[in-house]
């Protein structure tokens, strides 16, 4: 299978699964099938044997040995198989945890902004269902195959020793067959590929809908996003059934040909009689029923390598880490803002962010701050200008060596379902108790409990206590650099004195770059050593 961006399927399973494990369920595989094809031959042979030797009235022929042959290729089959499934079983969810727990690193060599391109469901996507395809090569690609072409392989070798033309007919048929499963696999594979744009499309218009559900009541707009989520839902039935229909046909158009070349090989068998007794033509005829059984499976197989290698091309960037920049570290902690654009102002912002300090920005509703903030953290692309951490390019650091330096807290940050302890470990996982309750005296939330959940994205907690939530995480990071986004917003004026007191205390050598609403301005506009007006020039420079 080519590469698809550089890397491949088999690649990125070497990468996860042992290979003696992987050479283990193949081979398991492939003498089961073996075994199979040969019960069916010798089963037939022997019951054609028996009823001619019945009839014949010869009472000198044993049965006894091609019985105990049966017997035992029924029972080496069985045990080849249930030994196949459990190695494979244990390989594929072995492979997918350790192909998550890579991908899952190698997300951190995204640039920010690239890593925010994935938060509409593609990175879950990439992470579930394709680490989950490529996971499941062994037990539902490689092993067939490679007992598929091991068991046809074998009959043909056989039926070309017993009799050449018998080998050369099925030869024929099986390349024609072969040809059958190319050109429907093609027409299946186009089917495929629309249902997974679609899913994929469904995937996010589901998220979407989840994350403003609210503001979707609010503006009576659910039955619309039900509607539109329908839509898309049919569309994927669509392509997959569309996809169902090309391979049913394709193994149609095999059947009929393992019809043909069993038929064929009967004729000819019967034909070279009494060279060859019935008993053997039984047999072989048989073989080419197992080897036809198995042939069945190449569409099927050939819609999972294909799956597997579409899979690989989107998982590459995060198995090869990106961009080749992200693995520079920022260690000092100075942002360098040159020339960037600011909303509402002809004058471009150039500003020296490094710790200790205290920047402001602000302005009225839908200014920019949240979008100023996001250029500053490398999370939105600027339009013009220079954002510089450490003298390299913030847009050319992975989101793992930015997050070393810079956080981002937004005005409506994510919290996991879980307690409030779990969201905070998820900046300190070491962090104990005292420090976990010390992060929340911060930010004013050290009445609640450790373990109170918080709900889905927070739900539990008023708007108020979700970001206080999250500036107590960002806290427990000790950032050079932390940009909070309105971190006082909807709380009263003794609570927002008290957080924006504390802050700098807590993190005396962080140089902290806050949005605030004009009215909150005066809680801080004081003790600033710079105020960026939207819609006007710097007010102080950096000290």
């Amino acid at each position: 299978m080519k590469p698809v961006n550089g890397i491949s399927p088999w690649r990125l399973l070497c990468a996860a699964a042992s290979r003696r494990t992987l050479l283990t369920g193949v081979l398991c595989a492939a003498a089961a099938e073996v075994s199979g094809a040969a019960l069916l031959g010798v089963s037939g042979w022997f019951l054609t044997t028996c009823a001619v030797v019945t009839l014949q009235a010869n009472t000198t022929w044993s049965w006894m040995y091609p019985s105990g042959a049966v017997r035992a290729l029924a029972l080496t089959r069985t045990g080849l198989r249930y030994l196949e499934r459990l190695v494979n079983h244990r390989t594929l969810l072995d492979t997918q945890v350790t192909l998550r727990a890579l991908l899952a690193r190698g997300a951190a060599g995204l640039t920010p902004r690239q890593l925010r391109a994935e938060r509409d469901g593609t990175l879950l996507t990439r992470l579930t269902a394709d680490v989950e395809t490529v996971a499941g090569l062994p037990a539902n690609a490689l092993a067939p195959l490679t007992a598929a072409l091991a068991t046809a392989g074998l009959v043909d070798v056989l039926l070309l020793w017993a009799m050449p033309i018998l080998g050369l007919t099925e030869l024929a048929v099986w390349a024609v067959g072969l040809a059958c499963v190319r050109r429907f696999h093609f027409r299946a594979r186009t089917h495929l590929a629309d249902a997974a744009a679609a899913r994929a499309a469904l995937r996010t218009v589901l998220l979407d809908s989840r994350t403003a559900f609210n503001e979707l009541r609010c503006l009576d707009a659910v039955p619309l996003a039900r509607r539109t989520a329908t839509c898309t839902m049919a569309a994927v039935e669509s392509a997959e059934w569309a996809a169902a229909r090309a391979e049913r046909q394709g193994r149609l158009a095999l059947r009929l040909l393992a019809a043909l070349g069993q038929a064929a090989v009967l004729v000819i068998a019967l034909r070279a009689a009494p060279a060859q007794p019935i008993a053997v033509a039984v047999g072989e005829v048989l073989l080419i029923a197992a080897g036809w059984e198995l042939l069945e499976r190449f569409p099927r197989l050939a819609q999972h390598l294909s799956q597997a290698k579409d899979a690989a091309g989107r998982l590459a960037p995060l198995a090869t880490g990106a961009h080749p920049a992200g693995r520079q570290q920022a260690t000092e902690g100075v942002l360098d803002v040159v020339g960037l654009p600011l909303v509402g102002s002809l004058t471009a912002l150039t500003l020296n962010v490094a710790g200790p300090a205290l920047i402001l920005i602000t302005g009225p509703n839908g200014s920019g701050k949240s979008t100023l903030l996001g250029q500053l953290a490398g999370r939105e692309p600027a339009p013009a200008g220079t954002v510089l951490l450490d003298n390299t390019p913030l847009h050319d650091l992975s989101a793992e060596a930015a997050a070393e330096t810079l956080t981002l807290v937004e005005a409506d940050d994510w919290l996991a379902d879980d307690t409030i302890a779990a969201n905070l470990r998820q900046a300190a996982p070491s962090a104990d108790a005292a420090a976990l309750r010390a992060a929340l005296e911060v930010v004013g939330l050290s009445a609640l409990p450790l373990q109170t959940p918080v709900g889905p994205g927070g739900r539990l907690l008023s708007q108020g206590q979700r970001r206080r939530l999250a500036t107590a995480r960002a806290v427990l990071r000790r950032p050079r650099i932390l940009l909070l986004d309105e971190p006082v917003a909807g709380l009263d004026r003794a609570t927002a004195e008290a957080l924006l007191a504390a802050l700098p205390r807590a993190l005396p050598q962080t140089a902290l770059v806050i949005a605030l609403q004009e009215q909150d301005l005066g809680l801080l506009e004081g003790a600033a050593d710079a105020v960026v007006r939207l819609g006007r020039a710097v007010e102080r420079a950096c000290a």
